[in-house]
């Protein structure tokens, strides 16, 4: 596969089923809409911001000014949306493979207690939405997967087998390793709920240890969306203020400037991501 491909929204599972791939982040209709429009029109808005304005008389606006704010909004707000639209594709997944991290540790809380019971592997996993459907509901990730695990357990299909398709699809390091572990202890004989109890508090703590970071950064997160905003603000301040600032930056050595201003708060911006983005 080329790397500008992308792979299948859902995949094949083992009752033949399309389960969802989580390697990969399609955007429902309705998030296209969502976030195109509000990156459109932040981009327009930048772009009015910094280019608008253009061919006035006298400080009075012309229909050419009209006109070129129209088009340098448009221009923007596609610039915009062709630049960020990948990362907010991005930010999806990461929520979404956060929220199924979550869902796996809280099943695996579930299976524990079912062991610790008396019951099989097999009687955990089939109970085990019971006692999640209160906290996620219906359409929660871990809730569809245990449907069609239980499906395939009540079909002949084995437990190891069910758990090692969805680990397959889960792009999760916890849940694959879970699920070779489950397979080893099936074909050589282990302790269940030790593995389970092992597996639940590695998760735990990776997780609260990726919580600690967050909040360690969260207030360079804040900064560094204060300064993408800033450069914004500052000329429509100013533009507003003085009449002479929104000439000059109307003039062509104006309009250089302003774009590689633009460049660089964009630049910047990325290059702030990858330097806060602590995994």
């Amino acid at each position: 596969m080329k790397k500008s491909e992308r792979g299948p929204q859902y995949l094949a599972g083992k009752l033949d089923e399309p389960m969802l791939n989580y390697a990969e982040y399609y955007m429902s209709a309705g998030e296209k809409v969502l976030y195109s429009l509000l990156l459109f029109v932040a981009g327009a808005l930048v772009g009015w911001a910094f280019y608008g304005g253009l061919f006035k008389v006298n400080g009075e606006a012309t229909t050419a000014t009209k006109i070129s704010n129209l088009i340098v909004m448009a221009i923007s707000g596609i610039i915009a949306l062709k630049v960020f639209f990948k990362s907010v594709n991005t930010y999806l997944k990461e929520k979404r493979a956060a929220a199924l991290s979550d869902q796996f540790r809280s099943l695996l809380d579930s299976i524990n207690t079912s062991l610790s019971s008396g019951s099989t592997m097999n009687d955990a996993f089939i109970n085990a939405p019971k006692a999640l459907l209160n906290q996620y509901g219906e359409g929660a990730y871990i809730i569809k997967e245990l449907d069609e695990i239980i499906v395939g357990i009540h079909n002949g299909l084995t437990l190891e087998a069910m758990l090692s398709d969805f680990a397959a699809r889960s792009d999760n390091e916890d849940i694959q390793n879970f699920s070779n572990v489950v397979e080893n202890c099936y074909r050589m004989g282990g302790d269940f709920k030790s593995v389970v109890r092992t597996t639940k508090d590695v998760i735990s703590d990776k997780m609260a240890v990726s919580a600690e970071i967050a909040t360690k950064v969260s207030s360079n997160k804040l900064q560094h969306n204060a300064m993408c905003i800033i450069p914004v603000v500052l000329v429509l301040m100013l533009k507003n203020m003085s009449s002479m600032f929104a000439e000059n930056l109307a003039t062509p050595i104006g309009v250089v400037a302003t774009t590689i201003t633009v460049g660089i708060v964009i630049g910047s911006y990325f290059w702030g991501k990858k330097i806060i983005n602590i995994k």
